[in-house]
């Protein structure tokens, strides 16, 4: 924009040169006029010679061309005086809209900055709400599990409240079972363990009103050779009533 002013400013003071050339070629010069006749007043009289008035003196230089073109010198000083306003006044403006750019400029990289940010944290909320949303998924899987472990164990509950205790037979070998023990037989089912097996079992015989609890040895005592590590399915198991097996 700058370099547009001067050019534009260029273009007029070319054009005011070549309009003070045109006018100094194209100005007539003033002819001098004719004196006009007059006759003398002491004409009749003669031997004296008449008396004609001085013109008056003109000064040096100021010709009447002259004077035109001092005029249009000062003239043309006086718009080169505004076209310089205008231009001091345009440059002015130029530098307030460099400075409100740089400011926008700022501005809109702050705003970049304070986006990017934005963006970030909306990234982690939504990342964490999926976290969230899994963690109750799996939540209520594992409780569908539990629910399931449960119902079967209450299942088995029923089942033992059911079963008549019975007498284990004598069992020979060097650890044999303890003799004229009440218990109740249970099948290994899939996915049992000798503790959950126990767990159920207790449960059942706090129900019935039984004191105590059934331990893992006297289940063991009460099956000799059991491995408790290895349970098979269809297994047959005694379950000691409290207090039957010391």
């Amino acid at each position: 924009m700058r370099s547009q002013l001067k050019i534009t400013t260029w273009i007029t003071a070319i054009g005011l040169g070549a309009f003070l050339i045109a006018a100094q070629e194209a100005t007539p010069t003033p002819e001098p006029s004719a004196p006009a006749k007059s006759k003398p007043k002491n004409a009749s009289k003669p031997g004296k010679t008449p008396k004609t008035k001085k013109a008056p003196p003109t000064k040096a230089g100021t010709t009447g061309s002259d004077r035109y073109f001092l005029e249009q010198i000062r003239q043309l000083r006086g718009e080169m005086e505004e076209l310089k306003g205008a231009y001091n006044l345009q440059i002015r403006k130029v530098m307030a809209l460099e400075t409100e750019v740089r400011t926008l400029r700022t501005a809109n990289e702050t705003l970049k900055r304070e986006n990017a940010l934005r963006f970030a944290s909306n990234k982690s909320i939504d990342e964490l709400a999926a976290k969230i949303m899994e963690l109750d998924k799996n939540r209520l899987n594992d409780l569908d599990v539990t629910n399931k472990q449960i119902d079967a164990i209450l299942k088995t509950v029923k089942k033992l409240a059911e079963t008549p205790p019975v007498t284990p037979p004598r069992h020979g070998g060097t650890n044999p079972a303890p003799a004229n023990f009440k218990a109740r037989e249970h099948t290994v089912q899939s996915g049992e363990f000798l503790g959950t097996i126990l767990a159920a079992y207790n449960a059942a015989f706090k129900t019935e009103g039984f004191p105590g609890r059934v331990t893992q040895s006297q289940v063991l005592r009460a099956n000799p050779g059991l491995n408790a590590n290895r349970l098979l399915v269809g297994q047959k198991l005694l379950i000691p009533l409290p207090g039957e097996i010391k």
